[in-house]
């Protein structure tokens, strides 16, 4: 573990298949961290969902919330220990893929559950915002070939990268976070090549390690 004044949650987001599972995994090997990392496959509705949506929306949004509140509670010592926690999600995606999946009434239940459960959780203090275009998701999506994403529809991933514009736009960021918005690293990765490329490595350590600074780490 780095040398550390101060714990740091640094949460990954953006949609389906731009690589947050990557670069969380480059990020943690890098500086060391306690890694958090997303429950996907194990939520049983997630194949029904995908070839039913309005059917199955409300049961896998609500199994991926709860497991990510409690994965939530689980690292809140880790923060306090002075520890970098990096998670390959934020706790916010679970509003916007509720915004686009759930009808009216659902989400105005499901946003008064996400206040009270989420108040009070540890909350990043930076978060890399990665976004590509939809055909370039699309393109990712495939190469993973998953077994429940072999059906993704690209009218449902073009609807998806326009909820998180606009939840990750200034005015949307301050209204969901207030006074403690997180540092927004905005990352356009539709031509980075975290993996195979240096370059884009090195600039995005050097985004992250400028962010851990300004917050009193390293």
């Amino acid at each position: 573990m780095k040398n550390i004044k101060k714990g740091i949650f640094i949460s990954i987001e953006g949609p389906i298949g731009v690589g947050k599972t990557t670069l969380s995994n480059i990020l943690n090997s890098h500086f060391n961290s306690h890694h958090l990392r997303e429950i996907v496959e194990e939520n049983p509705f997630l194949s029904h969902f995908y070839t039913n949506i309005k059917e199955y929306a409300l049961q896998t949004e609500s199994f991926f919330f709860f497991n990510r509140v409690k994965q939530l509670e689980d690292i809140e010592t880790v923060i306090k220990q002075g520890k970098i926690v990096i998670s390959d999600y934020n706790i916010i995606k679970n509003l916007i893929f509720a915004g686009l999946t759930l009808n009216k009434k659902q989400f105005h239940k499901y946003k008064q559950v996400y206040d009270i459960f989420v108040n009070g959780l540890p909350q990043s203090d930076i978060i890399i915002y990665l976004n590509s275009s939809t055909n370039t998701l699309m393109k990712k999506i495939a190469l993973r070939d998953r077994n429940f994403e072999r059906q993704m529809d690209k009218n449902y991933i073009d609807n998806l990268r326009e909820e998180y514009e606009y939840y990750f736009n200034k005015r949307s960021l301050k209204h969901y976070f207030g006074e403690k918005t997180p540092i927004i690293i905005n990352v356009d990765n539709t031509n980075m090549d975290f993996i195979n490329c240096q370059k884009d490595r090195n600039w995005i350590i050097e985004q992250v390690e400028n962010s851990i600074k300004t917050l009193g780490g390293i």
